[in-house]
């Protein structure tokens, strides 16, 4: 349900949008009672024709509503109307990090003290048992004071838990999201680690780690490939919080931190101690520390250090003469050898006159040749030797035999017309298939999940078997194989628009899927 602006909410005025998600609308309204401002979350599903999902959603408020943190937004109240449930939360006012980063990368010093204030956050929610699991960018909001304020605490969870049904629900959030996670895993709070090494890695470079056109090759990108490091994208990044952020970008979740106090104290670590980060004070200095009173070693050290440049400038006056002497004398026998480059080739050029004809005046045939073959033969008769123009003896056998040389020359520009024209047939139809198209589409991620979770299921089954000297059944290795071909090629064809090798490819690959999941006994 959408609300207009003026309208009256039970006791609360909308006053304004801040904002829409996968899981609801968000207004900014004013108690008429109390006269606060604050934010109300409508959330759109009609809990009365799902009551298990009403249930849950209730569990999830109970659990943000014991959340109390300077970085947490608080949930002040919850209340059912016309069967939706509204969440009355504290509004926050300021400015997201995405809409700060879409701006450029952030300063090393701000994403370090931003970061960690959202890592103070979590490592208080992870210890009350409550894990985000929708950790992105346009979920911390930045205060006029310098404070990160974290949003929709506990509701993405149910959002993360509906993704394995309905995609609808993935695509907001899918940049961000964990392995283990787009698998339909059990995740923990190593998964908002992941999810945050993620956001952090934009804020320092400007640029998402994986970005795909389809999200089946996104889902990819996450559970296989390694995104390059972040120095390599923006220079100025640390090695420090290169591998910070590395690490929690890992993919295995025993290779990443494993808590958000132990990221937090790494990102600390960078300025001098954890205890140092004040929300809203990026890099508070420590207190000056007295020098200790040492000036005869002090000034012991300077006069060393004098004497030591007054030597290297006195070797350098009496050396560098020597030096650029020498350096000319090495340099002078490289010129002459660069005269007699040219000498060497007229010298082999007179030899191989004699064999060429024995007649030792060939420019009265050359005349008659030009005058025969005027495009052609000047250019292959005619040598430059030694600066002079000189002819062979014979060109009238070699015309011949280059006409047809360059006469082929043409052939190469008959064939532009492309090819095509063919695959581009499927694409004029794909108008009228859009529903069927966007039904194949759903289905690829959902297979894709699948067999993202099936392939990762069979790497740590080949892993635990090479430990013990054992090898994979050849037939379920080929099955992985066809698997991830059969899903490219359905992703190729709904790209193009071919409707009819999408569902060709696609049905290949729920039976590949089928036959390595029934493998694992699934």
């Amino acid at each position: 349900m959408t609300y207009e602006i003026g309208a009256r909410v039970l006791d609360y005025e909308i006053l304004a949008i801040l904002g829409a998600g996968g899981m609801g609308k968000v207004y900014k309204v004013r108690n008429l009672i109390s006269d606060r401002i604050e934010a109300m979350k409508v959330l759109l599903p009609n809990l009365e024709d799902n009551p298990d999902l009403a249930d849950r959603f209730t569990r999830e408020i109970k659990l943000q509503a014991s959340l109390s943190h300077r970085n947490i937004a608080s949930l002040h109240t919850a209340l059912h109307h016309e069967n939706q449930l509204l969440m009355v939360m504290e509004y926050v006012e300021g400015m997201t990090l995405d809409a700060l980063i879409k701006s450029g990368p952030l300063r090393i010093e701000e994403c370090v003290d931003y970061f960690s204030q959202v890592l103070d956050a979590l490592a208080y929610a992870h210890a009350k048992g409550v894990i985000h699991r929708d950790l992105k960018p346009a979920n911390m909001m930045l205060m006029p004071d310098g404070t990160i304020k974290l949003l929709d605490f506990g509701i993405a969870k149910l959002a993360a838990d509906r993704s394995l049904t309905r995609t609808g629900f993935i695509v907001g959030s899918l940049p961000y999201m964990s392995p283990e996670q787009i698998q339909g895993m059990e995740v923990d709070a190593r998964s908002d680690i992941y999810s945050l090494g993620i956001c952090l890695y934009e804020a320092v470079t400007g640029k998402q780690p994986f970005r795909a056109d389809s999200e089946y090759s996104l889902m990819k990108m996450h559970l296989h490939d390694a995104p390059a490091p972040p120095a390599q994208v923006m220079p100025d990044v640390p090695p420090s919080l290169n591998e910070i952020i590395l690490t929690a970008v890992a993919k295995e979740p025993s290779q990443r931190f494993q808590s958000a106090e132990s990221m937090r104290t790494a990102l600390g670590s960078m300025h001098g101690g954890p205890a140092q980060t004040v929300p809203g004070a990026a890099f508070t200095a420590p207190p000056p520390v007295p020098a200790p009173k040492q000036f005869s070693n002090r000034g012991l050290y300077m006069t060393i250090g004098s004497l030591l440049t007054l030597v290297v400038l006195i070797l350098a006056a009496t050396q560098a003469p020597k030096f650029f002497a020498t350096r000319a004398a090495e340099e002078k026998p490289t010129a002459p050898v660069s005269d007699p480059a040219p000498a060497p080739a007229p010298a082999e050029s007179k030899p191989a006159e004699p064999p060429a004809d024995p007649t030792p005046q060939p420019p009265a045939q050359s005349a008659p040749a030009a005058e025969t073959a005027p495009s052609a033969v000047p250019e292959l008769a005619v040598k430059k030797t030694g600066g002079k123009p000189q002819t062979e003896s014979k060109p009238a056998p070699v015309a011949p035999r280059q006409q047809p040389v360059q006469q082929s020359a043409p052939t190469p520009a008959a064939p532009p017309p492309p090819p095509q024209n063919p695959p581009s047939q499927p694409a004029q139809e794909s108008p009228k298939n859009t529903a069927q198209l966007q039904e194949m589409r759903e289905q690829l991620i959902l297979l894709g999940t699948r067999a993202g979770a099936a392939k990762s299921s069979i790497d740590r089954l080949r892993q635990e078997q090479a430990r013990q000297g054992l090898g994979l059944r050849g037939d379920i290795t080929a099955a992985v194989q066809r698997m991830e071909y059969y899903l490219d090629e359905a992703e190729a064809a709904l790209k193009r628009g071919d409707a009819a090798a999408a569902r060709k490819y696609l049905d290949s690959g729920e039976r590949e899927v089928s036959k390595v999941e029934t493998f694992l006994g699934r």
